[in-house]
């Protein structure tokens, strides 16, 4: 193991940043090296799971505090999953799980969402019933959890009949434009109505107006468009909404992208 090597990759860092670690980049012994290292700068470690590890090796790696970010692909076996966040949990490790695949929604119940941080699904590569997506708010809602659903298409009448309080619905402007702004407008308070929530991502430019309306409705809004002219009625909304700081749990691990 090269101790060198592995200070060189956190050194850049400081105290509270996030370091994001694949498990299959490192070898074990490296990957126990690379945590420790962070717990001395007192950094954020992020492990994502491709399945490498069993329970064994995660006991081990739990004696550093890391936040855990899995899925259906690399833990398909959700028995194996209760044990690991089971694990992991009594040991402050928070576990995350992504349901890309979704073959086995129907086995992520109560008592599982109970020992997860959070639920992400999107429909970027799968098409989700809304009778699945319902089933997945009242679990994840009783197992006092939150589930992050993101959107790649129009919105639509049917993302409002299912959220519950615990719900985090992104959108993006790409997918809808202002023409759109009555059939938008209505879904935020038909959402808002339910104490779900709404996080769009203005990925195109829009005029101050429209964007202002979407702020008015109850949307979180994330500017990811630019440049903005300076001292503009836009950029002092864009300024308003960077000062504003949503949970790290309602993003898949960054802020800016649509999962």
């Amino acid at each position: 193991m090269d101790w060198v090597k592995l200070e060189e990759q956190v050194q850049p860092l400081n105290k509270g940043q996030r370091l994001i670690i694949r498990d299959d980049v490192h070898e074990f012994n490296e990957l126990q090296g690379v945590l420790e290292l962070a717990s001395r700068k007192k950094l954020k470690p992020i492990i994502l799971d491709t399945g490498l590890f069993g329970l064994n090796e995660l006991t081990i790696l739990s004696r550093f505090h890391f936040s855990f970010y899995s899925g259906d692909l690399a833990r398909p076996d959700f028995l194996q999953l209760a044990a690991i966040t089971e694990l992991l949990n009594k040991n402050n490790c928070p576990v995350y799980f992504f349901l890309e695949e979704g073959s086995r929604v129907e086995a992520l119940d109560e008592k599982l969402a109970a020992q997860l941080e959070a639920v992400f699904i999107s429909s970027r590569q799968k098409s989700w019933e809304t009778s699945q997506l319902a089933r997945l708010a009242e679990e994840t809602l009783a197992g006092g959890t939150t589930l992050v659903y993101y959107h790649h298409g129009q919105p639509e009448e049917s993302l409002a009949e299912w959220p519950k309080k615990n719900c985090w619905l992104h959108w993006s402007n790409r997918f809808f434009d202002e023409s759109g702004q009555p059939v938008v407008l209505e879904l935020l308070k038909n959402i808002k109505q339910k104490k779900a929530h709404v996080i769009i991502h203005l990925d195109i430019p829009a005029s101050f107006d429209y964007i202002n309306s979407l702020s008015e409705g109850g949307a979180h809004l994330i500017f990811n468009f630019g440049p903005i002219e300076t001292r503009s009625r836009l950029s002092r909304l864009e300024s308003s909404w960077n000062k504003k700081k949503l949970p790290e749990k309602v993003f898949y691990l960054y802020q800016d992208f649509m999962a």
